[in-house]
């Protein structure tokens, strides 16, 4: 990331950020609308299975010598009607007596069952047979509350549908329309950055400014730069020991950094001379008790990286005391 640019860097971290977010909230989203969707699925099978279970036909059935011939046909037909994916009716230890799929017939049952033969209903969310599934296990008691079979029943779970619920697709559309449109942002910027920057990156323009700035005060003679508007961009140590400016902020947190020329008690005619960004060369001019000779030219920077040649910034002025 050392040599990347201003632009690059934003666009990354803007992508970091919305990919990170999008995959924190379609998490959470996700989470969520499986546990609601276990809690509801499962209140639904507790009902269905209670009322299978609470049927005096299944509760003589279950006592018959052949429960299978009597319920194999009713649980398929409820199975149907009540568009679950599975109703299985078993014997206290847990022998299938019906099931979806005859050849699990005489099977022992695939999941929990010890709080129903202990009487007690239950949901769980079990790999089975029919695959993962949520369910729910209902005891068949006889008038004595003994436990005579169990009714098991449930729909399987699809992670696919867990994703509509959660609106998956919702959050992965507005995730790529905010990339989409930072992407943009990023682009404009770019164009902007790299005209006001001159194709320079920041740990370059770094160096730049420190570099700039030593040479700037190591000169002997008084430098001024003025920009077209008429502020004094920057002026080193030995013009404000000539011309009676306060010193440099250390930075441009420090206080303001572009005075005015006319905010400044310059002799009018060099206050003149600055502002009308003339070329001149040895000119003279009383600065108190100072012979100042300035000279001063357009501030034309380099051709910059992206191959055109940056119009003028203003002008850059030298004086030196006669």
């Amino acid at each position: 990331m050392h040599g990347w640019s201003i632009t690059r860097r934003l666009f990354v971290a803007h992508s970091v950020f919305i990919v990170s977010l999008a995959v924190f909230v379609s998490t959470a989203a996700f989470v969520d609308a499986r546990d609601r969707g276990y809690s509801e699925r499962a209140d639904r099978l507790l009902a269905v299975a209670a009322a299978i279970a609470d049927s005096p036909f299944v509760v003589t059935a279950a006592t018959s010598p052949d429960p299978t011939a009597a319920l194999q046909p009713y649980t398929l037909e409820v199975n149907r009607d009540a568009a679950l994916d599975f109703i299985t009716i078993m014997s206290p230890a847990g022998v299938s007596w019906t099931h979806p799929d005859p050849a699990e017939i005489g099977r022992q049952y695939v999941g929990r069952t010890g709080p129903a033969t202990a009487g007690m209903s239950f949901t769980d969310v079990t790999p089975g047979t029919p695959g993962p599934s949520v369910r729910a296990v209902v005891p068949i008691l006889d008038s004595d509350g003994e436990v005579v079979g169990m009714v098991a029943a449930g729909v399987r779970t699809s992670n696919l549908q867990i994703a509509l619920d959660a609106r998956l697709p919702a959050i992965l559309a507005i995730t790529l329309t905010l990339l989409l449109a930072g992407s943009l942002a990023t682009w404009v910027l770019r164009r902007y950055l790299r005209r006001v920057t001159l194709g320079w990156g920041p740990e370059e323009l770094a160096r730049l400014f420190v570099h700039n700035d030593s040479v700037v005060n190591s000169v002997p003679e008084g430098l001024i730069l003025v920009d077209g508007a008429g502020d004094l961009v920057l002026y080193n140590d030995r013009a404000a020991e000539l011309l009676g400016l306060p010193p440099r902020p250390a930075s441009r947190a420090a206080g303001a950094f572009s005075p005015g020329i006319d905010d400044l008690d310059l002799p009018p005619s060099l206050a003149d001379l600055l502002r009308s960004g003339r070329t001149v060369v040895d000119e003279i001019h009383l600065c108190g008790s100072r012979v100042l000779v300035v000279s001063q030219n357009p501030a034309e920077p380099t051709p910059s990286r992206l191959g055109t040649r940056a119009a003028p910034v203003g002008t850059v002025a030298t004086l030196r005391e006669r």
